[in-house]
């Protein structure tokens, strides 16, 4: 997850891919190949044994078994490679770890042979996080309100002394790109540390993440009990690199980030110039109002992103921005709050991006071209990952790869 600031001042979450790039000339890991079809019809026949089923991540993917309601892991071919034996599982394996629980209060992290590498109980707990990134994750006291780092054996190199960004409760954050960032709302300045835990520097105003060696930092001024909010960029010196004109902004992929002033709305460049504009607008999501307005602003995902139309209508442009899938989508909208509770489209991941359809409340899937290679059917979806999409439908999970297969439609 990157938190995305606003003009309010505030962060709130939002997904990021995170997939790995791998070039035409390079061999694919085993666990970013494509499922083959004797794949899909394994994973059909031991898909009606669990009740839940997780995304795979580095290969292996979570489910829970029906008839004890403990937790596992199922490789690509159905096995069950690391038995369903814990109580709960909190971030899937990334970096080659995953969080278990053997109780409601004792966990531990595990390779991806289900050996136990480490163990906790209190006073410590997993923080709010999805596992480890740039080897370290982090951990909170038990009063669940400092947090600290602890490497891949288990060690704790950042004791948990640090306070947390607080956003109607804690919110713990990632190391990116080497650098943590924590906002402190009395003083409202932020600071990041490195992964010693010394501080790198501080800057004034709440800041986001760092990506593509920048992060957003929004600074709120009052008059006349009047706030007025803008974003601006800095480096990892703590330098302004792009003033602090934008009303809201996202975050930079492959030099473009999305951005919008009083008078202009689209992409900008590191240098803070518009390269994309047109007749778009951002949207904002109902379930963040109670962390202030937080807009959900599109990014570049395999050369194409969604935009917003004045219209409220939703499609897909390239870099060049010309309309590459028509503006033909609608987000769910609640008119007496003005604003959206759920978003049509979705980035591309694998080939695929995922769609929403207003009027049967149901999820789907689009190619680059926006060819329908899954009709909008299914009640719930994610995004593709590794090749597979893990999809719900009449009560019933599955996988769904970028072929057009489905193991819910398998040995009917």
């Amino acid at each position: 997850m990157a938190l995305l600031i606003t003009a309010t001042g505030t962060a709130c979450d939002q997904n990021t891919s995170g997939q790995q790039v791998v070039g035409q000339n390079e061999q694919k890991p085993a666990e970013l190949t494509e499922a083959t079809q004797s794949d899909m019809e394994a994973l059909a026949k031991v898909m009606p044994k669990y009740n839940a089923v997780s995304n795979f991540s580095e290969g292996l993917a979570v489910v829970c078994d029906k008839e004890t309601h403990l937790y596992g892991f199922i490789d690509k071919k159905g096995n069950e490679v690391i038995p369903c034996q814990y109580y709960y599982i909190g971030p899937n394996f990334n970096e080659g770890i995953a969080v278990v629980y053997k109780s409601s209060e004792d966990w531990c992290l595990i390779d991806k042979q289900g050996n136990e590498i480490a163990s906790f109980g209190s006073p410590y707990r997993p923080g709010f996080h999805d596992g480890f990134h740039d080897g370290l994750m982090a951990i909170l006291n038990s009063d669940a309100e400092k947090e600290g780092y602890i490497d891949k054996t288990g060690k704790v190199v950042i004791p948990a002394e640090l306070d947390m960004d607080m956003c109607n409760g804690p919110i713990s954050t990632n190391f990116s790109e080497g650098l943590r960032k924590w906002y402190d709302y009395r003083s409202q300045k932020s600071t990041f540390i490195d992964k010693t835990g010394n501080k790198v520097f501080e800057c004034e105003g709440e800041a986001e993440d760092f990506s593509d060696g920048l992060a957003a930092v929004s600074r709120c001024t009052s008059d006349n009990d009047d706030f007025v909010c803008r974003i601006g960029f800095v480096d990892k010196t703590g330098s302004e690199v792009i003033p602090f004109n934008f009303k809201y902004a996202g975050y930079f992929v492959d030099g473009l980030c999305w951005a919008e002033t009083e008078n202009s709305c689209g992409f900008i460049n590191r240098e803070g110039k518009f390269e994309l504009t047109g007749d778009y607008k951002t949207l904002v999501l109902e379930e963040d109002i109670e962390c202030g307005e937080c807009p959900l602003c599109p990014t570049f995902s395999e050369g194409l992103a969604w935009v917003c139309n004045k219209d409220g209508k939703f499609g897909y442009i390239d870099k060049t921005g010309k309309v590459i899938i028509p503006f033909r989508y609608e987000a769910a909208y609640e008119d007496e709050m003005e604003m959206y509770y759920q978003e049509p489209c979705h980035d591309f991941h694998d080939g695929l991006a995922r769609i929403w359809d207003k009027d049967t409340d149901k999820y789907g899937f689009i190619d680059r071209e926006g060819n329908e290679v899954f009709p909008c059917q299914f009640d719930t979806a994610e995004d593709l990952s590794e090749g597979l999409a893990v999809v719900m439908r009449d009560g019933k999970y599955g996988f769904i790869d970028a072929k057009g297969n489905c193991t819910l439609d398998l040995g009917k």
